[in-house]
């Protein structure tokens, strides 16, 4: 039985990551800053441990008691309004695991989970590809670009069994609210629920993105830990870029009410990147990974869980 250890378990892929891996017979232990925000169905069969990722020692406790075979390093901050929060945490925080691995004396594999986000722009509609030069438009793609140069030279120092994924945009039941997806399914929700329809405001609608369910990201990571080469990284994407407009849409056409759409010019990104789509060819001739999960089951099993949420 593998002894599987996730930092940030708390997450969205975390979450879904550790509801895999049980399925699969592994014995799970999780790292979160807070672990009461896991399902009580999945807590209780986790080893569970609560504290700061940039905290060396702390790390080297959990790593002694729960002798991981395989580390997901999933713990990370997406969004902050302090510029400096995402350099502590997804890049220190990244320094911190690796040297208390380094201090125990033990050799995990261990998948870094990084981000598209180290691409900016993209490559004008061409799939990006692993090679593509890196060049991030915000401050969490230049922390994460920083997280993986911290990540190459841990393995080229001390020859540590280091893999990465660069995951595009992830959809599925439990997405944040703070992603637009997420945040149309809960108005629409709410609007069902009170039975007088409603209105959702939106930013720029044309933005084209590389949708994965999170459940088949999930599938890839393990399969990366299993099948990957040490110091090598793959993307895990669906190779379809669809628009944000496309995507309410459909959820509207899910709604059991009806729902009136507004834009907001106002919430325009000024960063925001209008295509980006991924090639995740590397990857399915290392594994044989394809995403099999629809964008329309997605986003069904999205609007779903809010629906759910919103009743409790």
């Amino acid at each position: 039985m593998a002894r599987i250890l996730i930092t940030g378990i708390t997450g969205f892929t975390g979450i879904h990551l550790a509801s895999h891996l049980l399925t699969q017979g592994a014995q799970v232990f999780g790292f979160s800053r807070t672990v009461t925000e896991l399902p009580p169905a999945l807590a209780k069969q986790i080893g569970l441990y609560s504290g700061d990722i940039r905290d060396q020692a702390t790390l080297e406790k959990v790593l002694v008691e729960a002798q991981p075979d395989i580390i997901y390093h999933l713990a990370g901050l997406l969004k902050s309004a302090k510029v400096e929060d995402f350099f502590q945490i997804n890049v220190l925080g990244t320094v911190a695991l690796f040297e208390a691995i380094i201090a125990v004396g033990q050799t995990p594999t261990v998948l870094v989970s990084s981000s598209s986000a180290v691409y900016g722009k993209g490559a004008g509609g061409r799939p990006i590809t692993e090679q593509f030069q890196l060049r991030p438009i915000t401050h969490y793609g230049v922390s994460k670009v920083a997280q993986e140069a911290v990540v190459q030279r841990y393995y080229l120092t001390h020859r540590l069994p280091i893999v990465r994924s660069r995951a595009f945009n992830l959809l599925g039941p439990g997405q944040p609210l703070t992603l637009a997806c997420s945040a149309f399914a809960r108005q629409i929700a709410l609007a069902e629920q009170s039975g007088a329809g409603g209105e959702i405001v939106t930013g720029n609608l044309s933005a084209r993105r590389d949708f994965t369910d999170v459940r088949d990201a999930v599938q890839a990571y393990e399969l990366i830990t299993q099948q990957g080469k040490a110091g090598d990284v793959y993307n895990v994407c669906s190779q379809q870029a669809i628009s944000t407009q496309v995507c309410l849409e459909m959820l509207i056409q899910m709604a059991c009410t009806p729902v009136k759409v507004t834009q907001d010019p106002t919430q325009a990104q000024a960063n925001d990147v209008p295509l980006q789509i991924g090639s995740a060819e590397k990857l399915f001739q290392r594994t044989g990974w394809r995403a099999k999960i629809t964008l329309q089951q997605s986003l069904a099993d999205l609007l779903d869980d809010w629906r759910q949420k919103v009743k409790s």
